[in-house]
């Protein structure tokens, strides 16, 4: 079994014009479950250290800002998102030309996607229904995870490694920006083809994340992280369709 393909690739990847409108146009569904499970943990290494810090920091900031970019093959995915700790905050991703307003409130979801979206994507119906309005949906609905880690700084950071096999690389103290950095890295080679995904966490100070990387063969991405600060305000959408009951 293969290490699990970074977040970088995982998130993005869900964000198929697909898993919207099919989400969507099938109504609300129910909250997503959990298990526990108890396991004995191995002793971590160097670079599990740095990640275990790196995870503890993103869970306890205040607002930061997230930016990213992926290309598959042809096609190009952005997003530009502010984020508090508590998992609310918004922004939007651009895919096919189409921008895609997001924002979580509470334990709500909001989405807006203009008429050529879903007019290239849903039929006709829904196209007149949901085109260039705010749609309500449960934060706790299985089908929008992936929106909604984007929106949880320490959910998608604890993401990026997880249930690898082999064991994470970490460089030697280096320089992002001019700001001195460690890299914690993990790369799977499948059929010959590898894929590789890199996290810059600050060596100094607060151990915030400040990029991700995923290189592979027929994909990639980064996403940025910056403007650390104070927990932001954010606001409810006007008069949005509800679908979340």
């Amino acid at each position: 079994m293969p290490n699990a393909l970074p977040a970088v690739r995982r998130y993005f990847g869900a964000l198929c014009t697909t898993a919207l409108v099919l989400a969507l146009s099938s109504g609300a569904a129910g909250a997503k479950s959990t298990t526990t499970t108890t396991t004995t943990a191995p002793t971590p290494s160097p670079a599990d250290v740095w990640l275990i810090k790196a995870i503890g920091a993103e869970n306890k900031v205040g607002s930061v800002r997230i930016n990213g970019v992926i290309h598959q093959g042809s096609t190009i995915i952005s997003l530009s998102l502010l984020v508090n700790g508590d998992g609310e905050g918004g922004g939007t991703f651009v895919q096919q030309g189409s921008i895609i307003q997001l924002k979580r409130v509470g334990p709500l979801l909001y989405f807006n996607a203009p008429k050529k979206f879903w007019a290239a994507h849903s039929n006709a119906t829904q196209a007149k229904t949901y085109g260039g309005k705010w749609i309500e949906v449960s934060a706790l609905d299985s089908r929008f995870q992936s929106f909604d880690q984007f929106l949880n700084a320490g959910d998608l950071v604890s993401a990026v490694f997880s249930g690898h096999t082999t064991p994470l690389a970490l460089s030697k103290p280096t320089k992002l920006n001019g700001q001195k950095v460690v890299i914690v890295s993990d790369t799977v080679t499948v059929k010959g083809k590898k894929t590789t995904g890199k996290m810059y966490i600050a060596a100094t100070g607060r151990p915030n994340v400040l990029k991700i990387v995923d290189k592979g063969p027929t994909e990639s991405g980064t996403i940025t992280f910056s403007h650390y600060g104070k927990a932001v305000s954010i606001s409810t959408p006007p008069e949005p369709i509800n679908l979340a009951r």
